[in-house]
Parts: structure tokens; C-alpha cells; sequence
């Protein structure tokens, strides 16, 4: 561009057109404006005609070249342009250029964010059923997060977990549904699954039903109903035959036990309610119990146990409780 042009403060004088200037842009504009107030007429002339064009514009590029070509034909002699009015045709198109991409990369923006699909949720304090925009229903067990996003440019449904979360995929072969951790992730056909992600205990995936695939390093296992895959602190996975339906206990409304011993219970409340129950060596597996529960909280099940049995228990600070015998109710004292 010529030596006037780049003088010209095009950035201040965009923002000044479109009403964006700060003040200290503002003095500096001002002081500029007063030794070339012809040049800022122009300009500002030129960005009122781009603007009010612009409200009436109508895209028909086959009709516009047409009459450009009617034109040139018609008026075939040679134009000479001044080298001063070149200069002035020169600033207009920069500032035509500045405004077009700025217009074109706000639209692009507003396009992108209108094809995508963008979702986060928590559970904090307890379990929540959620509704992907897919279609795909979503357990949540308590202390976990999951987000979903999906776009017009990959064609894929992303869901990120943490903590633990129960699935229902609605299929759809034309938009995969992949589900990520930091250490693993599962490539969903279409399926019914559970997905433990937290960083105590071993990460595992139980498929009910349909097929997922899962992935750690260069490591891949394609999952048949029934099947559980386990990853280990190193990145490995191991696949084993399991109680699949044990590790979706915790979406029920309720459960009921029929005829359990203490240890047996202890290995479902501890899934129940998310804690670790402990049941000391002493006690004896000659007593059964049956009950359900609901919202009940552990500690009142297990006071209701200790009418019963010859039990005490103790909650820890991790989470933790253990169940011994009572001596003092064993003794009838």
C-alpha cells in the first residue's frame, strides 16, 4: 500500500465506525483527524454506503456479472484512473476487505455454536437420571460429572465422565457415541452398560447388553453381554465373566435380600450405599436376614440388625464401617 495509506490509523477507524473506540483511542483518532479531515470525510462516507448497501444487498452473482460484462462491453474505451483517486480506490477496498471478514467471521462463529450440542452434569449428594439430547438415558451415581458434546463436523457423540455412571445409548450408526476417561475410553455400538471412572477402587466397564469396545493405550477388547473389563493401575485391562446386574444395582428404586447372611449383605450395602462394611472374622454365618430397602440410611439398617442379632457396628473417617459381635447382648447382660 502506498506511503498516505499506511499512515491512515485503519484499526481506530474501524472501531470508531462500528462505535467500539475507547477513549484513549478516541484523543488518538482526534489529534489525527485534525490534519486530515478530507481523508476521514471519505472514509466515513464510503463505510455509511458499504453499511446501507449492505441492509439491501441480495447475493445473485450470475445477474451481477452479466450486467459487469454489459457494462465493459459498452463502454470498451480505455479509463485512466488519477494516481490520487487510485489511492483513495485503494484505502475504500482495504476497509471494504476489513469489514467483509470481520461480518464473515462473526456469522462463522455464530453458525459454529449453533451446530454445536454442548451438555455438563453433576451429581453431588445422590443418583440423577438425565436425558441426553440424543435420545440416550443417563444414571449418575453421586459425586460424578458428564459432559456430552457433538458438532456438524465430526459426526461423533463425545461424553466425558468422571465418577460412575449407568447407560442406556440410543444407536445411531451415523453419529458414534464414545465415552472418555482420562485413562480409558469405550466405543458404544448401541447398548446397555455401567462404567465405574473413579480414582479409588479398580476403573471397570459391565456390559448388559449390545457390544462396546474399550480402549487403553494400544490396548482394545471388544465386550459381549455379561463381560466386565477391568483396568489395572498400569493401563492393563483384563476381561472377566461377572454379576453384571450387581454393578447396576445402585440405579434401582429399591432392593430386597431374601435369606442373606451378614457377610453376604455386607458386600451389597456396600454397593447399596457407596461405603465400605467390613464384617469381623467372629461372626458366624448361622443367621439370615430379609428386608428391603429404599432411601433408608445405613445407619438406621443397621441398628434395626442389632435388635435382632447379638451386633454392634462403628463408622471410620474413610467411609469405612465394621460390624463385630456384641459380647455384652451374646452374654444376655
Amino acid at each position: 500500500m502506498n506511503r498516505m495509506s499506511e499512515n491512515i490509523p485503519w484499526d481506530i477507524l474501524i472501531k470508531k465506525f462500528r462505535g467500539e473506540v475507547s477513549l484513549e483511542e478516541e484523543k488518538s483518532l482526534s489529534s489525527w483527524v485534525m490534519t486530515h479531515e478530507e481523508v476521514y470525510a471519505t472514509l466515513h462516507t464510503l463505510w455509511d454506503s458499504i453499511q446501507q448497501e449492505g441492509e439491501t444487498f441480495e447475493s445473485d452473482a450470475d445477474r451481477l456479472w452479466i450486467e459487469l460484462k454489459r457494462r465493459i462491453d459498452k463502454n470498451s474505451k480505455e479509463i485512466r484512473i488519477p494516481l490520487n483517486r487510485f489511492r483513495w480506490i485503494s484505502a475504500a477496498a482495504s476497509i471494504l476487505l476489513i469489514f467483509i471478514f470481520s461480518f464473515m467471521g462473526y456469522i462463522t462463529k455464530q453458525w459454529y455454536d449453533t451446530c454445536t450440542i454442548d451438555r455438563s452434569y453433576t451429581a453431588l449428594n445422590g443418583k440423577s437420571k438425565i436425558m441426553l439430547p440424543d435420545g440416550s438415558v443417563v444414571w449418575l451415581n453421586k459425586e460424578s460429572s458428564l459432559e456430552y458434546k457433538t458438532t456438524i463436523w465430526n459426526r461423533k457423540r463425545f461424553v466425558y465422565l468422571t465418577g460412575e455412571a449407568y447407560f442406556e445409548v440410543v444407536k445411531d450408526d451415523s453419529r458414534p457415541f464414545i465415552v472418555k476417561n482420562q485413562d480409558f475410553k469405550v466405543i458404544v455400538h448401541g447398548t446397555v452398560f455401567n462404567m465405574f471412572a473413579r480414582n479409588t477402587g479398580k476403573k471397570h466397564v459391565s456390559l448388559l447388553s449390545g457390544s462396546v469396545s474399550v480402549t487403553s493405550g494400544k490396548e482394545e477388547y471388544l465386550l459381549s453381554p455379561g463381560e466386565v473389563a477391568i483396568l489395572d493401575k498400569s493401563g492393563k485391562i483384563k476381561v472377566e465373566k461377572k454379576d453384571v446386574y450387581f454393578d447396576t444395582m445402585w440405579i434401582q428404586e429399591s432392593v430386597r435380600f431374601e435369606q442373606k447372611t451378614l457377610k453376604e449383605l455386607a458386600r451389597y450395602l456396600t454397593r447399596w450405599y457407596g461405603v465400605k462394611v467390613i464384617v469381623d472374622s467372629s461372626i458366624t454365618d448361622d443367621q439370615a436376614y430379609t428386608f428391603t430397602i429404599k432411601n433408608e440410611p445405613l445407619e438406621e439398617i443397621l441398628r434395626l440388625m442389632a435388635r435382632i442379632h447379638p451386633i454392634t457396628y462403628s463408622f471410620d473417617e474413610n467411609d469405612k464401617v465394621t460390624i463385630r459381635l456384641n459380647p455384652l447382648k451374646k452374654e444376655g447382660k
